[in-house]
């Protein structure tokens, strides 16, 4: 076979691989560039040895260049950015994880607040005085009840319902802490003392 036929095979092998970032396939293209791929080095060796290793060594030297090169460039491509539904640069940490006074939201982990809307499972809540929008843990809240954020994920807030221990940690302390006092003396008895 001529050696024009693994060149074309060679060509349509990048063609599909670049085409795996822009064709949502399930695989598919990826999985057509490897056979392109495969049959053009086939092909190369039935012409000889030399155009067949030369193909080789094009496919297994290039084939990471250009996996990175689409790494790296495709978020920047507007259908990138379509499917990633963020602006590049946004990929580790989101510009809407931060408030406007410039703390980060995971830094609100732990704080309670006050829900100002249902929450049937987003709402708004107040936290420190700032209107945040946040999500439920589960269940619904209603608007007026305390509550607590447990987790900042992706710049979203999610909450639950403060139970008495969010809101008076050192309180809830104190009562543990005399509890099992009073359940160490009840276990203790007494009267094997006195003897």
């Amino acid at each position: 076979m001529p050696l024009t036929y693994s060149l074309v095979l060679l060509a349509l092998f990048f063609v599909l691989l670049v085409g795996e970032f822009f064709i949502p396939s399930a695989g598919m293209v990826g999985f057509a560039a490897a056979i392109a791929a495969t049959a053009s080095i086939v092909i190369a060796f039935t012409h000889s040895a030399t155009a067949g290793f030369a193909v080789t060594a094009t496919v297994v030297l290039s084939t990471p260049v250009v996996l990175f090169m689409m790494i790296r460039y495709w978020p920047h491509t507007s259908i990138g950015k379509l499917i990633l539904n963020r602006r590049p640069g946004q990929l580790d940490e989101p510009t809407e994880s931060r408030l406007r006074s410039g703390e980060k939201r995971k830094d609100l982990v732990g704080r309670s607040g006050v829900a100002k809307t249902n929450m049937l499972p987003s709402g708004l809540v107040v936290i420190d005085g700032k209107r945040l929008d946040a999500v439920s843990d589960g269940s619904p809240i209603d608007a007026g009840t305390e509550i607590v954020v447990i987790s900042a994920v992706a710049g979203k807030l999610r909450v639950r319902v403060a139970e008495r221990a969010d809101l008076q940690p050192e309180q809830v302390d104190v009562e543990r802490r005399t509890e099992s006092i009073e359940a160490t003396l009840e276990s203790l008895d007494l009267d094997d003392l006195d003897e």
